[in-house]
């Protein structure tokens, strides 16, 4: 099944979106679109399958931040402007439904936010992608290249970077 990944549309089809996650489900369904269009505060890009293209079968939400330049590891951070906060590009969400879990859509959904990353870092200043990783999903995130950032929160949540640098070099 070819898949074609594309930002969130009005009309697309959400309701049957189950990932297994309700908070990530209910963001989909419920603020995914209010927060593109109307708040203005984070961008929702949709994989939906080439012969259904209304139908929601995973998704990210990209949004802009910035991060504490001490919560960074000073090996990474010593050669930059002494600025207190750096600017990061903000991975939000990330969710790929059941049927779909295990067919690499996760994958192809991060390499399309890497681009739109790379995209934004040539028009604005972005030195890191960040990540709140469940705890379930550290191994995924680090196996492209995101490390951890001063431990687990206490609601389970780790969050976790990647330099655009090495976004650049990589080829996704």
């Amino acid at each position: 099944m070819a898949l074609k990944i594309r930002r969130l549309a009005q009309e697309d089809f959400v309701k049957a979106f189950a990932c297994g996650d309700h908070p990530l489900d209910s963001y989909l369904k419920r603020h995914a679109w209010i927060s593109q269009e109307q708040n203005l505060i984070g961008v929702t890009y949709v994989a939906v399958a080439e012969d259904h293209p209304k139908i929601v079968v995973g998704y990210y939400t990209l949004a802009t931040g910035d991060v504490p330049r001490d919560s960074l590891p000073t090996d990474i951070t010593k050669d930059l402007p002494r600025y207190q906060n750096l600017p990061v590009a903000l991975l939000a969400r990330l969710a790929v439904d059941r049927r779909f879990q295990g067919s690499g859509l996760g994958k192809n959904l991060l390499r399309h936010a890497f681009e739109n990353v790379l995209n934004l870092s040539r028009q604005v200043g972005c030195r890191y992608v960040i990540v709140d990783a469940y705890a379930t999903a550290l191994e995924w995130y680090a196996k492209y290249g995101f490390t951890a950032i001063n431990g687990l929160s206490p609601n389970g949540i780790q969050p976790m970077f990647v330099d655009v640098r090495t976004l650049q070099e990589a080829s996704l």
